[in-house]
């Protein structure tokens, strides 16, 4: 064999065996209205249930609560309806609106699914409740017993009364300890939503342990909170915000010290999509996607921050082992060191597709694998999904 041919054959030799080693497994599931019951695919997948799953998304409001998962091991989707109309027909009294026989039958939607637990048997939803006849809203913390199926926890968090026209609401799952079995989230309301820019914020910190639910924080700010991150080993979340580079709008990120109650302000880039703990959870790091500046808190001392230049257009940053930090780029996953910001290696995008990628709604089950998810794959409208698995 001519030598130019034989080398040929071992680069895709080569190639070949590190995708199959790579690929745990893939999936597409497009937005699909016409079946029952309907399945409604959500931008933001993440694994739950002790890393087994991944919550993909949940039916539409017109058709009963439920949601669906994505089993790895199996590699099923897997659907799992919300017993809310039982719980609503005997609780009419706690909330607005009434059954209607056309069109959304129940006054409540599943506003935020924060985690599903077998091991706990718990499983829990932020819920707004509002009428046809009116403008106002609820909204309700639900805890879901999986032994029993059934909800057994309804606790109101917040309401916007019928001549409040301008206040506006948005939830965030933080996180959920497998060790300790509790879950956080925040909830917060612009005062005066105007042109989509948040300016008078209040925000609360929740943290839901079995039946109970805590109020741990509650602080004002110029930014709803975004792209939350939950260091379990440590107690550790930080909160950032969202805000573009040219709004110079000075961006501010929280830590949140769960174990001293520490929650303290700091600045931090712009449009941060990327934001990971360490493993000791010592460093913080953040990468911006519109300038592809990369930040590296000292948690102990946030003012000790070290500062790069990594890419633009990333979507998710992570570690899948340690020692690789993953920026993840719609052109492909660019590796670092973790102590130095040193690039290692690039993995470029088109090993996984064939067509146009955009990686926004990737996500890692931390220092073990990552859902690498591109959304314009998949022709009949599904994301499509590749697990990958570190070498």
């Amino acid at each position: 064999m001519p030598l130019k041919r034989f080398l040929i054959l071992l680069c895709f030799l080569f190639t070949t065996t590190l995708i199959s080693q790579t690929i745990e497994s893939e999936f597409s599931f497009a937005t699909d209205f016409n079946v029952r019951p309907t399945f409604v695919e959500g931008n933001n997948p993440y694994f739950v249930n002790g890393g087994k799953w991944i919550f993909i998304g949940q039916t539409a409001d017109f058709d009963e609560p439920g949601v669906y998962f994505y089993e790895t091991s199996s590699k099923q989707k897997i659907y799992k309806p919300i017993p809310l109309e039982t719980y609503y027909l005997a609780h009419t009294q706690d909330f607005l609106g009434q059954i209607e026989t056309k069109g959304k039958r129940l006054p409540l939607s599943v506003y935020e699914f924060l985690f599903y637990d077998e091991t706990s048997k718990r499983a829990g939803f932020v819920l707004e409740n509002k009428a046809k006849s009116s403008k106002a809203k609820k909204y309700f913390y639900v805890g879901w017993d999986l032994g029993t199926n059934a909800i057994d926890v309804v606790e109101p968090i917040f309401e916007i009364p019928e001549d409040d026209k301008k206040s506006f609401a948005q939830s965030s799952f933080i996180g959920f300890s497998e060790k300790d079995q509790i879950a956080y989230f925040t909830f917060a309301v612009d005062a005066d939503l105007k042109d989509d820019v948040s300016e008078d914020v209040t925000a609360f910190v929740y943290k839901v342990q079995n039946q109970l639910v805590t109020k741990l924080k509650d602080y004002k700010s110029k930014f709803y909170p975004y792209t939350p991150e939950f260091h379990p080993e440590t107690n550790q979340i930080v909160i950032a915000c969202y805000a573009e580079a040219f709004q110079n709008r000075n961006p501010t990120g929280y830590l949140f010290k769960l174990d001293t109650d520490s929650f303290q302000a700091f600045s931090i880039p712009s449009t941060p999509y990327g934001i990971s703990f360490s493993k000791d959870g010592k460093f913080l790091y953040m990468a911006a996607s519109d300038t592809g500046e990369v930040r590296m808190y000292n948690t102990d001392n946030l003012s000790d921050v070290k500062k790069s230049k990594w890419g633009t257009h990333g979507h998710k940053l992570g570690f899948w082992k340690e020692g690789e930090l993953v920026w993840v780029r719609n052109s492909g996953l660019h590796i670092y060191d973790p102590k130095t910001l040193k690039q290692k290696k690039v993995i470029p995008t088109k090993k996984f597709y064939k067509n146009h990628v955009n990686v926004s709604g990737s996500a890692f089950l931390p220092f073990q694998k990552l859902l690498l998810r591109n959304i314009l794959e998949d022709v009949k409208g599904g994301a499509s999904n590749r697990i990958l698995i570190a070498d």
